[in-house]
């Protein structure tokens, strides 16, 4: 079995970026054939280009980056920890449909959960029903466990991490 070890790294301008490694990997590429990964398809280099700004004066806050629209939730336990995998999107309003997310086509990104982690809906429990609870952003304010969130299947939601690169906050988006 190989080890897996995570990586966190501040660049400046705001910007966090994270890996994952296996040991015994000569190539990130290799990770994907060599060693179970993370949840998700695939685990490499990982970048945060998305930051939580302060919306009174535009400027960066400190410690706290968010990946503004995250898809294709997937959570696992490695090691007995919980992790998040995920991929960046953007709205696609090419359509006359609503807005929805859908992927960037970037990247998988993976992530530990915050021992004390903040998971928000717009529902309650683990079948969404009633009206949605959401706030300015069409994000849950609903608090709900894990598992809640998990049994939801929530398609897309904003993404919180600490200066670690372990996540904080996760809140999903409401989609009619």
């Amino acid at each position: 079995m190989r080890k897996i070890s995570r990586m966190a790294v501040l660049i400046p301008g705001g910007l966090l970026a994270a890996a994952v490694f296996v040991s015994g990997c000569t190539s990130l590429a290799g990770q994907a054939t060599q060693a179970p990964t993370p949840p998700g398809s695939a685990a490499g280099a990982a970048s945060i280009a998305n930051a939580e700004t302060d919306a009174g004066a535009g400027a960066v806050a400190p410690d706290n980056h968010a990946v503004d629209i995250a898809v294709d939730l997937e959570f696992a336990k490695n090691n007995g920890e919980w992790m998040v995998s995920w991929v960046e999107g953007r709205m696609d309003d090419s359509s006359m449909a609503a807005p929805h997310p859908v992927s960037t086509g970037g990247p998988v990104q993976v992530a530990a959960l915050a021992p004390d982690v903040q998971l928000f809906s717009p529902f309650e429990g683990a079948t969404p029903a009633g009206s949605p609870q959401i706030d300015s952003e069409g994000l849950g304010e609903v608090p709900v466990t894990l598992d809640d969130f998990i049994q939801q299947s929530n398609q897309s939601a904003k993404i919180w991490l600490d200066e670690n690169g372990q996540v904080t906050k996760i809140a999903s988006r409401y989609q009619p």
